[in-house]
């Protein structure tokens, strides 16, 4: 085997892995306020409080966790509206929090109470988190 067919081989294998790392990765950004925990109460990905759990958040109700106490009115307008997590919801609430809601509500001036964006790598910590949940 030659270094150059080795070399492409490793770059080929990087490719592949690169966006479970990466939703893994982005993860690391989410941490400090959300956690992701089995109903069984298993931790499956350490973190915080101040933020609802992400457990089973792919494809679930805008305000899927049910023992979170607070969402922001403006998120709970939203989910009154039947919208769900999808992955395209999913990245357009992460890129930007405000103006998703302020589309689902249809109110101009509505504000979510997460104030991060995230430009890139949503779609993969979609992905993370929802191999978390299977």
């Amino acid at each position: 085997m030659t270094l150059a067919s080795v070399l492409k081989t490793a770059t080929l294998c990087l490719a592949v892995a690169t966006p479970a790392l990466s939703g893994e990765n982005r993860w690391r950004d989410c941490r400090t306020c959300h956690a992701v925990t089995a109903p069984d109460g298993s931790e499956l990905a350490r973190g915080g409080r101040s933020g609802p759990n992400l457990y089973g958040i792919a494809n679930a109700p805008l305000k899927a966790d049910s023992e979170f106490r607070f969402y922001s009115d403006d998120l709970r307008a939203a989910a009154a509206t039947g919208a769900r997590w999808t992955e395209d919801n999913f990245v357009a609430y992460l890129t930007a929090p405000d103006e998703f809601l302020r589309s689902v509500t249809g109110n101009p001036e509505a504000e979510s109470g997460m104030h991060i964006e995230l430009r890139s790598g949503a779609r993969e910590l979609f992905a993370y988190l929802q191999g978390l949940s299977n």
